[in-house]
């Protein structure tokens, strides 16, 4: 394949990479330029850092564009996925005027399985450790039965999907899965995941005739592969460049499309008909309507900086889901990967370490809110929680601030970082108190396992998680108890006990013996009981908030008096 467009190359900055501006045809552009979306393939994230797909909106711009008056001024951003590819071939002394070229091996004949295989080659290029990751026997077998369901081909009988664990142990033939421990991306990282799941499709296609190329291999589709092989990835404008291709390819039913066609086919010139290439037709028709879009494409093919660019474009010009957003940058990159853009993030105003907080919580096996929380991907369940509310969480915990009743001006929380923080053991090795909060607040630091251990006790005494629509359901958040207004409340009062009380923690241990001397005489069933809101009311409304806080503040303070009734949650 081979590309050849007029181009600028400029530099923003002596120490910037350069930047190439220059315009093609979109369906040009559409071969050579990939678009690795964020989403799930089959219950699995990739790690792509695009939105899906909105078929509406490409329509929306298909139709803008069937206007040849209508134009769009600002380019497509694209960024280099394999720099061997793209070139810039100057033709004037100080090489800001030429060409830029485009020439690589076509992949549109390649087998599924091929394609899987290089980009499971590109992925150990890009992390070497990844070459240690071991594939869960679990998972394995389940995406052969899978597979073998899905084309319709034979698999072990023995083998019943439904009874198989996708979270099994390590296959045993594997490396020691101590050794993966150091790399396996600063946890929280969809990257070794997605590994695995490219592994496990392979080691399927493997079993199949050799004839045999499938378009697809339980979720994983050619076009999704090939868009992580282009030579380019287009970090933004992946609407636009839909919309345009639609309208040239919808050019054919149009009234002029149609007379250009007849004259093609029996006009002055015309070849004979055994003579006719159909695609070859087509795709020369579609050129008298295929739109020059302009690109700005960056020479540098590191992924860190393609999630740099994509982040400042998507928070400051045109701002995306928090939810999507934190995903995206904390689980596309490894931590290695982060770092070089992790303090330009934060210098930008990009809050950075909370995602990456947020996202470890909501994948890793011991967090009590593992797949309980909205990504913002398509798919997302509705009755999980939101993931600005854990990130509201984490910074009581992490932050040591926002531990306030609903009501009330104290912020415990900070109480207690100001109070007794200094005497934890948990963070004895800081020399000052700046410096044993800087331990604490680490994305890995203490309070992550003292969140976890908090929260995992509260689903185990007041939740149910067998029963979606039981008032207690740990899991939705439509309930009593797993919700933004409740697990906040709860967060407060026990800093406020812990002040009250004169408590610091030196041990996770220390988490249950305080736990249970805070609750001493509360009842597991306080929140198992309806507490119906009028219509139009709802929990996130200050005067429920505020009830919900003093009802529950007065009765933990004295279980005696018993359970407050349902209508007392109801705010005069």
């Amino acid at each position: 394949m081979y590309f050849r467009y007029p181009a600028c190359q400029m530099r923003q900055t002596s120490q910037a990479k350069p930047l190439i501006l220059f315009s093609a045809p979109a369906t040009e552009i559409e071969q050579w330029a990939g678009v690795p979306q964020r989403q799930r393939l089959h219950g699995e994230e990739t790690v792509g850092f695009q939105r899906e797909e909105s078929v509406s909106r490409v329509a929306e711009i298909s139709a803008f564009f069937d206007n040849p008056h209508n134009i769009v001024q600002n380019p497509l951003l694209g960024a280099l996925q394999s720099a061997q590819s793209v070139t810039f071939v100057p033709v004037d002394e100080d090489q800001s005027v030429g060409h830029v070229v485009i020439e690589y091996e076509s992949i549109d004949d390649l087998k599924l399985l091929d394609l899987l295989r290089r980009l499971r080659d590109r992925l150990e290029q890009r992390i070497p450790g990844l070459l240690s990751a071991p594939i869960p026997q679990g998972r394995y077998q389940r995406t052969l039965a899978e597979a073998a369901k899905e084309h319709g081909m034979p698999h072990d009988p023995d083998v019943d999907l439904d009874d198989v664990d996708s979270e099994d142990d390590f296959d045993p033939s594997a490396d020691d899965p101590e050794d993966i421990s150091g790399i396996l991306l600063a946890e929280e990282t969809r990257i070794v995941d997605f590994y695995i799941e490219i592994r496990t499709r392979i080691a399927a296609l493997e079993k199949f005739p050799s004839e045999e190329d499938p378009d697809s291999i339980v979720g994983f589709t050619k076009e999704a592969v090939k868009s992580y092989l282009l030579p380019i990835v287009l970090v933004d404008g992946q609407h636009r460049l839909r919309g345009a291709v639609r309208a040239a390819r919808a050019s054919l039913e149009t009234p002029i499309g149609k007379k250009r066609l007849m004259e093609a086919l029996f006009g002055e010139g015309s070849v004979a008909p055994d003579e006719i290439d159909p695609d070859s037709l087509a795709s020369n028709l579609i050129k008298h309507n295929d739109r020059w879009l302009p690109m700005s494409l960056l020479m540098d093919d590191s992924p860190s900086e393609h999630v740099f660019q994509f982040v400042v474009v998507n928070q400051k010009a045109t701002p995306m889901g928090k939810a999507l957003l934190g995903t995206i940058v904390s689980t596309s990159l490894s931590k290695e990967e982060l770092e070089p853009v992790a303090q330009r993030l934060r210098n930008a105003k990009i809050q950075l370490d909370d995602s990456r907080a947020v996202a470890y919580l909501t994948r890793a096996e011991e967090s009590p809110f593992k797949g309980l929380v909205q990504t913002g991907i398509v798919g997302d369940n509705p009755e999980h929680l939101q993931w600005t509310v854990l990130k509201s969480l984490v910074q009581v915990f992490r932050e040591l601030t926002g531990g306030k009743l609903y009501g009330q001006k104290n912020d415990y929380a900070r109480k207690w970082r100001r109070e007794f923080l200094p005497q934890s053991e948990l963070v004895s090795e800081g020399d000052t108190d700046e410096a044993k909060f800087k331990i604490w607040s680490q994305a890995d630091g203490p309070w992550r396992t003292v969140f976890m251990r908090f929260f995992t006790l509260v689903r185990d005494k007041f939740g149910v998680i067998d029963d979606m629509r039981a008032p207690n359901a740990w899991g939705s958040s439509r309930g009593n108890l797993f919700n933004m207004v409740s697990l906040t409340i709860l967060a407060a009062d026990y800093f406020e006990y812990l002040c009250m009380r004169k408590r610091t923690l030196n041990h996770v241990a220390d988490v249950d013996a305080t736990f249970e001397d805070w609750l001493d005489g509360v009842k597991d069933s306080y929140f198992a009981r309806e507490w119906p809101l009028p219509t139009g009311m709802k929990k996130d409304q200050r005067p429920v908030k505020v009830k919900w806080a003093s009802l529950w503040s007065e009765y933990r303070r004295d279980p005696s008096t018993g359970l407050p009734k349902a209508i007392e949650y109801v705010p005069k």
